[in-house]
């Protein structure tokens, strides 16, 4: 009978239990909410006066949808289906601290996030505010997003002004960049030499960030290659430090492939003669990398850092508006040897879009749909100096 008074008194208590530990004032209204659940990846939900990109974090398990109050904060995904991570791009304040409000409706309910980004008044404009912040950049890819990959872009003050070094798309999962994006213009000159300083990169979780050490070319072969070279970067001392960030750097074979004179060095060294522009109305813009993710890898050097299968170069230049274009994609493999001794550098060229489809990248969505369309259809060998 005892036992008995006992259970029906915890079935009357239960529901009381529950509700008090459950009632927590200091809990994110988002994490309250039953089937919706909405975060970002920023710190205080603040985005820095020259903008940028962050995650949107949608857990849910019915559709949703997502929208902006204002337009200077756009959403690369406005609806979807379950979890999702979205990427959201702010563009450069050059004014007051402002605000916008991110709206996502999902199972009949609607969670707001409020994101605030700072003053400007003109101390860290963005150089190129349009279309949105370093994202809207015309040599950025499409971005993957999700939660193991991380955007982020490196920068120096040159005239008061951020200027991008190179932006780079980083996977936790493989602890490799996807792809590394910068331009050549008439301010990118220099002669400032090789700063070496190989570090991790400090915008990365220390749990995936890669270490100089971690490349052990007597046991292995691989040495530490760059992506955005040494040589790419040479109008400032601190922009040229930031080449070594290993986040930028890839295992690279050292016979025959990261080597003076081979094919990978040809091209390296192509794209810097192109990068050689005195026009302030001319830019070239790049991006590299090494192929990572599932059948794209050789396999793993020490601390899980994967080794691309491939390696290639997509490479857009304007001058006064007009823009061609042209890629390469060359083997990880030693190319003096048969059967690549025989192959030139132009054996190895490709159209954006042929680049496109063996690297799943989707390169310059942000130009014109008009101009993507036409240049990254074909080349032409002639318009280009060898």
């Amino acid at each position: 009978m005892k036992q008995k008074f006992i259970q029906t008194l915890l079935l009357i208590l239960l529901p009381t239990l529950f509700t008090a530990c459950g009632s927590d004032n200091n809990n994110d209204p988002a994490d309250d909410i039953s089937g919706l659940t909405v975060n970002t990846d920023l710190k205080n939900n603040e985005v820095s006066a020259k903008g940028g990109s962050f995650f949107l974090q949608i857990k849910t398990d019915g559709k949703w949808t997502a929208s902006s109050k204002d337009s200077w904060c756009t959403i690369n995904n406005k609806e979807g289906n379950g979890n999702a991570s979205t990427i959201c791009s702010v563009s450069a304040n050059d004014g007051d601290e402002r605000y916008t409000v991110i709206t996502v409706t999902s199972n009949g309910k609607s969670e707001n996030v409020t994101i605030t980004q700072k003053e400007g008044n003109g101390k860290e404009p963005d150089p190129d505010p349009d279309p949105s912040g370093y994202a809207g950049r015309i040599e950025i890819p499409k971005l993957l997003g999700g939660n193991m990959n991380q955007f982020i872009t490196h920068s120096t003050k040159r005239n008061g002004k951020d200027y991008p070094t190179y932006s780079i798309e980083y996977s936790y999962e493989y602890k490799h960049c996807y792809w590394v994006a910068y331009r050549f213009d008439n301010t990118t000159g220099g002669s400032v030499g090789r700063n070496e300083n190989y570090q991790p990169d400090p915008n990365i979780p220390k749990q995936y960030q890669t270490y100089k050490d971690d490349y052990n070319f007597s046991a292995n072969g691989y040495t530490r290659g760059h992506l955005c070279a040494s040589s790419d970067r040479q109008y400032s001392v601190e922009a040229n430090k930031q080449t070594f960030y290993m986040s930028n750097i890839s295992p690279q074979l050292q016979t025959g492939f990261n080597q003076s004179g081979t094919t990978w060095d040809k091209a390296e060294g192509v794209v810097q003669k192109w990068g050689k522009i005195t026009q302030a109305s001319d830019t070239l813009y790049v991006i590299k990398g090494g192929t990572i993710g599932p059948n794209k890898i050789k396999g793993y050097i020490d601390n899980g850092i994967a080794i691309p299968k491939y390696f290639f170069m997509a490479v857009l230049y304007c001058s006064n508006k007009n823009y061609k274009a042209i890629a390469f994609y060359l083997p990880h493999e030693n190319l003096k040897v048969p059967p690549y001794s025989s192959k030139e550098l132009k054996d190895y060229v490709l159209s954006i879009d042929e680049l496109e489809k063996e690297t799943g990248f989707d390169f310059f969505i942000n130009l014109p749909d008009d101009v993507e369309k036409q240049v990254e259809a074909n080349y032409t060998l002639s318009d280009w100096s060898w």
